[in-house]
Order: C-alpha cells, then sequence, then structure tokens
C-alpha cells in the first residue's frame, strides 16, 4: 500500500471563505506555494476533468511549474486532484529536484465546519509510482509537513486580511 502523508490545520474563517481561496484563482496566487515564491496561476478550470497550471517563481529567479488536474469538486467539502511539477507547456514532469520523486500524486482536501472556523485535512497519496519513489516520499513527510505548514501560514495571513 502506498505511504500517505496527511496534515490537519484549523482556520479562524467559515468554511465557505476558505473554499473560496483554494478555488478562486486570484485568490490562490496569493498564498498558494512555498513560502516566498510568486505564484502566478496561468489556467484554471475548477471541474472534474478540468485543471490548474501556475508558474512559482523565488526570489532568486528560480522558477517552478505545478499541474493541477481535478478529479472531484463538491462545494464547499471536498477537492480532489492529480499534483504533480509540470513543465512550461502544463505537462506533468520529473521533479525539478532530482532522484525519485512520483510523477503525479492524488490529492484531497476535506473542508469541515467547526462553528466559525474550518478544519482543513490535506492528503497525498503516490499514483502508479515505484517502489523507489514511494520510499523517496515516505523519507520527505517531515519536509512535507514543513512546506505545507509554511503555505497554510500565508492562508493564515491571507484569510486575516479580510481579501
Amino acid at each position: 500500500m502506498a505511504p500517505e502523508f496527511r496534515i490537519t490545520r484549523r482556520f479562524a474563517a467559515p468554511r465557505d471563505r476558505v473554499w473560496e481561496a483554494w478555488t478562486r484563482p486570484e485568490q490562490l496566487a496569493r498564498w498558494f506555494g512555498p513560502k516566498g515564491v510568486t505564484t502566478t496561476v496561468l489556467s484554471f478550470d475548477l471541474r472534474p476533468g478540468g485543471g490548474l497550471h501556475a508558474r512559482m517563481e523565488s526570489a532568486d529567479g528560480g522558477v517552478m511549474w505545478a499541474r493541477f488536474v481535478y478529479r472531484e469538486v463538491v462545494a464547499p467539502e471536498t477537492l480532489v486532484w492529480e499534483h504533480g511539477f509540470a513543465d512550461e507547456a502544463g505537462e506533468f514532469t520529473a521533479s525539478p529536484f532530482g532522484g525519485p520523486w512520483p510523477l503525479r500524486l492524488l490529492t484531497n482536501v476535506r473542508f469541515e465546519e467547526e462553528g466559525d472556523a474550518t478544519r482543513l485535512t490535506l492528503t497525498w497519496v503516490p499514483l502508479e509510482a515505484t517502489a523507489e519513489e514511494e520510499a523517496a516520499f515516505a523519507a520527505m513527510m517531515e519536509s512535507m509537513t514543513g512546506g505545507w505548514s509554511g503555505s497554510f501560514e500565508q492562508l493564515d495571513a491571507f484569510l486575516a486580511d479580510g481579501a
């Protein structure tokens, strides 16, 4: 069975507001990605079979591309997509960091109401990965926790701005 990464975070905002931050490209671009990158959403089609293509640029000029292919969209409860690194044309491609890494990850995001707040649970599972790619994924759990925690801090700040 493939390893599963899971992270849960409580946001001090109503579920509809948190959902919008994930499903409106102009909002997603303001917080999504590693700390210190500027994200530009190049294409966005929020429906099963639709997708996202984004460019993430770091202060030192480094560029990464991301691609999502949405599988399930149930407002305001669930988003499921295939997630991976991409090239400039928006095609899935190997990790820019080198070494074994799954080409695609199944991402599942659940949005649960908690009074005036929202509990979000995100999971990642490698798709069609080799044993070596699954082992590399499993070895990076701590780093993924740090990366998503940084993104969630940016999302917290975005939500607090009331933008």
